[in-house]
Parts: structure tokens; C-alpha cells; sequence
């Protein structure tokens, strides 16, 4: 924001990126020149078998490879975010994807490098909306994790991070892990940020997703048990983290 001393009356507030502005200086603010995104169908013109899609919301904290990011077709838009306060930092938002283009976000996400240590961004994750994908459902799953689990799946709800606090029935806004206000998807805000060094938990963690996902659509409400989604939701990260682990390892053999 410029320098000049205006009353609150006087600011305009951005909710894109959680800061303010002025009528003189609109053009310098940031969002000005950022891209809307522009979100394709990836079922688009072949059969859905399941409409499962999950998106990411990248927060880059610090200076790094725009130009890689913003050309890459899995990359729908852009733009900053109240929560990163070094220069160069950005929040890329992906295109709905499906399990096909896993593989191609996860090598885009091996190559994201930046000069801070990201301790500040998130990576938040969005997943298709049914009548059977409830926040309470997933709240339950959650909370069944382990520290361990949580690691390996790069989830940070149970640190004492104040972006994604996982509280039964608390399920809106921007400090909770799970966030059930959009209407095509769910938000889970409690991934930590993708980059080079978390890549390898990726694959773990939409494979999770996915298998609890699957579980629920096969249950209507309310016919499932807490304990049974706490069994499933240990059972599935177990299996992702290890399949993941199999997976890697056969890569750095080869």
C-alpha cells in the first residue's frame, strides 16, 4: 500500500490476498496483475467412472522459478497471499486433476526450489464434493492419524500450527484443517507447503485422499461408524505410505 494516510472508511480490502488498498495506488497493488484462474473439466470428453478430482493450492514463500509455474498446463492461476511476507512469494492454484495426472504435478512439485525456508506456506488441497463427502466424516479420518502418519503424509494438524487446528465441528474459515466452505469442493488446509523437499510425500498423501474418498462414496449417511472410519483412515495411510515408500525406492534403483 502507498504511504499516503487515509481513514479505514477510505481502504478497500482484498479478500484474494488479505491486504488493503487505496484508490491511488490500485495499479501498484499486487493483485492487479495476477491471473484469475481458469479451471478445465479433466473428464472432458471421455467417460467418468468415479468423479473424483483433487486440486492444490501451491504457497511459495520467497523468490523462485515463476516462469516454470505459470507456463505449466497444470497451472490455472495465480496470485499473492496475506500469509507470505517475503518478496517474490506466491499462491498457485492447479487445475482439477484426476489420479492420471498425479505423476506430472508431482515432478512439477520436485522442481519447485525457493531461498527461505518455507516454514510459512501451506499447500493446501482440494477434493470433488459429494452428498457423502462430509467434513465429519473426514474430520474422524483426520483425527485417527498418528504423528507419524501425519509426517509422511505431509500433514500438520497436529502441530501446533494455527492455519489448520482440527476441531470437531469446526469446519469454516481460514484456521481450520478442514474448510467446508466451497460448493464444488472440499478444503483440507492441513497439508504443509509442496516443494522439493515434501514432493515424496505427494503421492502418499492423494493416494489417502483417494482410498478414503472411495470409502466414504460407498456409504450413504449415516451408515458408517466412528470407529470404522478411524479403522479405514489408519488402515488406508498406512497402505499409501508404504506403497509410496515401495514405489520410491524401485525408482532410485533404477
Amino acid at each position: 500500500m502507498c504511504d499516503d494516510r487515509l481513514c479505514s472508511d477510505c481502504q478497500e480490502y482484498c479478500e484474494q490476498c488479505d491486504e488493503r488498498y487505496c484508490p491511488y495506488c490500485y495499479e501498484r497493488h499486487a493483485c492487479a496483475n495476477t491471473q484469475d484462474p481458469c479451471y478445465w473439466d479433466p473428464y472432458e470428453g471421455r467417460p467418468v467412472r468415479e468423479p473424483f478430482t483433487f486440486g492444490l493450492e501451491i504457497e511459495v514463500d520467497g523468490n523462485h522459478d515463476t516462469d516454470m509455474l505459470r507456463n505449466h498446463r497444470l497451472i490455472a492461476g495465480w496470485c499473492p497471499d496475506g500469509s507470505l511476507h517475503h518478496d517474490g512469494s506466491l499462491e498457485y492454484q492447479s487445475e482439477p486433476m484426476t489420479m492420471s495426472q498425479l505423476t506430472e504435478i508431482r515432478r512439477l512439485v520436485e522442481r519447485i526450489a525457493t531461498d527461505t525456508d518455507n516454514t510459512l506456506s501451506g499447500g493446501h488441497m482440494h477434493i470433488s464434493r459429494t452428498g457423502r463427502q462430509t467434513p465429519a466424516r473426514w474430520y474422524w479420518a483426520l483425527e485417527a492419524l498418528d504423528g507419524t502418519q501425519c509426517e509422511a503424509l505431509n500433514m500438520r494438524h497436529m502441530t501446533d500450527t494455527r492455519w489448520c487446528e482440527l476441531i470437531h465441528g469446526d469446519y469454516c474459515g481460514k484456521d481450520t484443517a478442514i474448510n467446508d466452505t466451497h460448493r464444488h469442493t472440499i478444503e483440507f488446509r492441513t497439508f504443509g507447503p509442496w516443494h522439493h523437499d515434501t514432493a515424496g510425500r505427494l503421492d502418499a498423501a492423494v493416494h489417502y485422499m483417494h482410498a478414503m474418498w472411495r470409502f466414504f462414496q460407498k456409504f450413504p449417511v449415516p451408515k458408517l461408524k466412528t470407529r470404522d472410519i478411524q479403522a479405514m483412515s489408519r488402515v488406508a495411510a498406512t497402505q499409501a505410505i508404504n506403497d509410496t515408500n515401495a514405489t520410491t525406492a524401485g525408482r532410485r534403483r533404477i
